[in-house]
């Protein structure tokens, strides 16, 4: 999901150091999913101190945990994840299985065994919503005529009651696997416009120096429009928060990012995901 990971890193140190800053303990950071008809996929990382020296891209590779244990079981089964490099994701190494499909409305349990190092096992439990309603169309509407950018718009008629809870990824080419958590791109059922039109933005990472929420003319738009349960909605609201605070000065972000992992920081989530693609192109007059 994401190239988000080094945010989540490092927002969330404040948990992990005394009040005068000083680094306590090395924090495990996990992010993983599982959808309907999908398989298990999680990262697993290191927190990253936060220091006056300078820190490379390049010195971001040693806070990712390659050799841990992961099990997720389903109630009848349990299968072990398998990590492997795979450039297509950031970061470079994903712990996943075919062994195991999500299927809506079970409930997935996810454990990383640090027994085997002799502390307390970090677990996750999470259930797969239903799948969420299908978008019935798509539009765009020019922004700039002079750089050819575009907001997109999904059309779809989702009741207000009962409320129901969705969250947006988009995904730019096919140049990596993860999805971006759109900007802007968390809903509540009750909050949709009345019409039904649901502007649609590119994610957004921590390493971008300039940012557009808006397309260019030619880009093929995938998109994961996925319901989710009220746990996650929190998790990605505040996200999004997080993400907008940590690049204003005068409005620094100093709250820790709510999570489900017992044990560590970060997210395990059901996701009840439709895909679509959809190509960038001028609307017409």
């Amino acid at each position: 999901m994401h190239k988000f990971f080094i945010f989540l890193l490092v927002s969330i140190m404040v948990a992990c150091t005394t009040d005068e800053g000083t680094n306590l303990d090395e924090c495990f950071v996990v992010e993983g999913w599982i959808e309907d008809n999908g398989y298990p996929m999680v990262k697993l990382t290191y927190s990253i101190p936060i220091k006056e020296d300078y820190q490379t891209l390049d010195s971001l590779e040693r806070y990712i945990a390659r050799w841990e244990r992961i099990t997720i079981s389903d109630g009848s089964q349990t299968v072990t994840l398998t990590g492997r490099m795979n450039d297509a994701y950031f970061p470079p190494y994903v712990y996943t299985t075919t062994d195991m499909k999500g299927v809506a409305g079970r409930t997935y349990t996810l454990t990383i065994h640090a027994s085997d190092y002799g502390k307390s096992d970090i677990t996750a439990v999470t259930t797969i919503p239903p799948v969420a309603p299908a978008i019935d169309s798509f539009s765009v509407a020019s922004v700039s005529s002079e750089d050819k950018r575009y907001q997109l718009f999904a059309h779809t008629n989702i009741p207000a009651q009962p409320i129901t809870y969705y969250k947006i990824f988009t995904q730019v080419g096919n140049k990596s696997q993860d999805f971006l958590s759109s900007y802007l791109g968390v809903l509540r059922s009750d909050m949709i416009p009345a019409d039904g039109q649901i502007a649609i933005h590119q994610g957004r990472t921590n390493l971008d120096k300039e940012f557009t929420p808006y397309f260019t003319e030619g880009d093929t738009v995938s998109i994961r429009f996925a319901r989710i349960d009220s746990i996650s909605y929190e998790y990605w609201r505040t996200y999004e928060d997080m993400l907008s605070l940590s690049r204003t000065p005068l409005f620094p972000a100093t709250i820790s990012m709510p999570h489900t992992i017992l044990g560590a920081y970060g997210f395990w989530q059901g996701y009840g995901s439709r895909y679509y693609s959809v190509r960038i192109t001028k609307p017409e007059s």
